[in-house]
């Protein structure tokens, strides 16, 4: 049968519980030994116990109870004692940002390394420790976006999704931009926090629609008072594409023709996109890109908020401190 020591915060220090008492009665035993010696030298203690107060050999018995009780309640305090269960509540401010990820097949050239989408990842989880107070949501997209989380500071639901993104998540083959804001934008448009509202763009640009269609989502984005950030990721002089083959081993992807695929980072929709929306674009060779989408979100205005972030057990080390600091000043 095992014994169990949840409650306790340090269990070893229970021992204090138990040491403390046994030092506390060998010292008052010694000291008792001591003083009867002493009395000793000026002759027969029969004799002595006459000459001096009845207290000054009286027996110990009582007050090595007291003092061992008061060292074992404060050996148990020393512990940690802890039971019952209480909120933890943080307060924090910041903006609701939806996060949109290209997650299109592109995104696995190795250009950046170890590829374009890894590097959107890293991006991502630098910017979250750096604004840990805001709400974050998150989109996959490529030939059409899918959200993944709504928005929300559950930071373990984003982080599970955001460790097992890839290309098969989102399935059709592409990049659409255009809907990926528009999906954006109404996602934002659901929150009432009162906090600014951004979409952050993540994507090597390589698309195929209409660049009219994709300024159009972006002023729309504006007129809602969603702020846009675009984020490039890759290289102008571009990349093949690493691909599973039919032995399970890697190759490069090839077209129709059985040409080798290039995939080039093209930053001109990107750009498109913020400037129709009066937003920031961040291209793919600038560095420190979370730290510069921070700085873009700065000026937006902040919401207060409170989350619980779990619960934990109450610290009960009082219950046993101050009967433990009462025996000792009764025996002064």
């Amino acid at each position: 049968m095992s014994l169990d020591l949840t409650w306790i915060e340090i269990p070893w220090l229970l021992t204090l519980a138990l040491a403390l008492p046994v030092t506390f009665t060998l010292l008052l035993r010694r000291a008792r030994a001591s003083r009867e010696k002493r009395l000793q030298r000026f002759g027969a203690l029969d004799v002595v116990r006459r000459l001096i107060p009845a207290s000054a050999l009286a027996g110990s018995g009582w007050r090595a109870t007291r003092l061992g009780l008061a060292a074992a309640l404060a050996g148990l305090a020393i512990a940690g004692p802890r039971w019952g269960h209480e909120p933890t509540i943080v307060r924090s401010s910041g903006v609701d940002m939806v996060l949109a990820v290209d997650a299109s097949l592109s995104m696995m050239a190795t250009d950046e390394k170890p590829n374009r989408l890894e590097r959107v990842k890293q991006e991502i989880r630098r910017l979250r420790a750096i604004s840990p107070g805001d709400r974050v949501g998150l989109l996959a997209f490529a030939g059409r976006s899918y959200v993944l989380t709504p928005i929300t500071v559950d930071g373990g639901a984003l982080d599970l999704f955001l460790d097992n993104l890839d290309p098969s998540v989102v399935g059709q083959a592409g990049t659409s931009l255009a809907s990926t804001i528009t999906q954006g934008t109404s996602l934002l448009a659901l929150t009432k926090s009162g906090a600014d509202r951004a979409l952050v763009v993540m994507s090597d640009g390589e698309g195929f629609e209409p660049q009219d269609e994709l300024i159009a989502a972006a002023k729309k984005a504006a007129e809602n008072n969603v702020s846009i950030v675009t984020v490039g990721f890759g290289t102008t002089a571009g990349s093949t594409i690493p691909v599973k083959d039919a032995n399970g081993g890697m190759t490069q992807k090839r077209d129709e023709n059985g040409q080798i695929v290039v995939t080039h980072y093209s930053p001109a929709f990107l750009q498109a996109a913020a400037t129709a929306a009066n937003g920031t674009f961040i291209p793919a060779e600038a560095t420190d890109k979370a730290a510069r989408i921070k700085s873009a979100l700065s000026k937006l205005r902040t919401g207060a908020r409170t989350t619980q972030t779990g619960d934990s057990l109450t610290p009960r080390f009082q219950l046993f401190l101050s009967p433990a600091i009462l025996l000792l000043w009764l025996d002064t």
